[in-house]
């Protein structure tokens, strides 16, 4: 098992500071070594400071792609909608050489939105998706011991959701297949409720904890001082 030792902060501002600054970088080199960046998102308290603070940087990004790690069956203008939350935040400039790929969301079938988004995302690996940590052990919407965590080679790159514990109970999530062949996990983590959360996604992999099935050499762990339970100079 590969040991993963997490980039501390002191506060969730400094931790939010940190993943602006990573996601700046990964965009900018996956589109000077490919010519284009194809990312992730997440949503959570942390990512939406994350995408405030690099609104105007991405004003200046090109050749980038927007996609979701998941998703809430929601309209697009609901609160609960990542979709929502990264166009007040991240794209609050609408920056030119963005381009989003949102999940329809508000599609009365989970399952028809999980198809549409696989269409369009189709082969495309992603170079860097951020991922959140429910205090659960839930990352994206894979939820413990859930039958979306059974996915094989060749599998679905994307799955329904139709019995998630946390309301919305219908949602829409990359699988860990799709998520396996990224070229970078990143997984942040903030404030005293994740502590417990974030000791077993770095402990044994396990369906309990499904964070912890993350492909770990590919995966970098960014956690506040809260999150870890110590102080952090």
């Amino acid at each position: 098992m590969t040991r993963i030792t997490p980039e501390s902060f002191p506060d969730a501002e400094s931790l939010a500071v940190a993943v602006a600054d990573r996601l700046d970088r990964e965009v900018r080199a996956a589109v000077s070594a490919r010519g284009v960046a194809n990312v992730a998102l997440s949503g959570g308290r942390t990512y939406r400071r994350a995408y405030e603070l690099l609104a105007e940087r991405a004003s200046g990004w090109r050749d980038t792609h927007l996609w979701y790690a998941d998703e809430r069956c929601v309209p697009p203008d609901d609160p609960e909608s990542t979709h929502r939350l990264v166009v007040e935040t991240l794209l609050a400039q609408d920056p030119a050489g963005v381009t989003e790929h949102r999940i329809l969301g508000e599609l009365d079938d989970p399952d028809s939105a999980a198809r549409a988004y696989a269409g369009e995302l189709r082969s495309t690996i992603l170079d860097v998706v951020l991922l959140g940590l429910g205090e659960d052990g839930h990352t994206a919407s894979l939820f413990p011991y859930s039958t979306e965590l059974d996915t094989f080679t060749g599998g679905p790159r994307v799955l329904a959701v139709r019995d998630a514990p946390k309301p919305p109970p219908n949602r829409v999530t990359l699988t860990l297949e799709t998520l396996g062949k990224a070229r970078a996990l990143v997984l942040a983590a903030s404030g005293e409720g994740k502590r417990d959360a974030l000791r077993k996604a770095l402990g044994s992999p396990s369906p309990a904890t499904p964070a912890s099935l993350l492909r770990r050499d590919r995966l970098t762990v960014l956690a506040d001082a809260d999150a870890l339970g110590r102080a952090v100079g």
